[in-house]
């Protein structure tokens, strides 16, 4: 319903243009978004100190833009289709797009390894279709990811 009201009448021409260029991956926008480090900027590399509320500001963007944007986009457009068990297509791309945005700031093995926990907060998703408690868990996993073993 949020999702709804945010697109159909805050961004319904914007969304209109960038639904289709998100799906094919053909948009000019999407592009000058990657081109800019758009979220690629917001991921921090494995070998930084973090204050918390930074943590939990990335969290709650990578979140929205991967869950609320991109991974409930992929959804409508696929109708909800195309499930492996309990992970759904979208989910599957959606990480897969996760991980390689961490390649910008990361080594390859940290990228590769944000595959699995992208799946987990991708399924959080699909079952409360929130961001509150996927931005939740993913602060949780960066805070002891980068205070534990950092």
């Amino acid at each position: 319903m949020v999702y709804d009201f945010f697109v159909n009448r805050i961004l319904k021409g914007i969304w209109h243009q960038l639904k289709w260029g998100v799906y094919s991956f053909t948009d000019p926008i999407f592009y000058l978004f990657l081109s800019l480090g758009f979220v690629g900027l917001y991921v921090p590399s494995p070998d930084l100190q973090l204050p918390l509320a930074l943590l939990l500001g990335k969290a709650f963007i990578e979140e929205l833009f991967f869950r609320f944007l991109l991974q409930e986009g992929l959804d409508r457009f696929f109708h909800y289709g195309y499930r492996f068990g309990p992970l759904s297509l979208a989910n599957i791309l959606a990480s897969l797009t996760f991980s390689c945005m961490h390649l910008i700031n990361q080594p390859l093995n940290w990228a590769v390894l944000t595959f699995i926990p992208s799946l987990a907060f991708g399924f959080i998703w699909q079952r409360y279709r929130s961001v509150v408690p996927g931005t939740i868990i993913h602060f949780a996993y960066n805070a002891f990811l980068f205070y534990q073993f950092m």
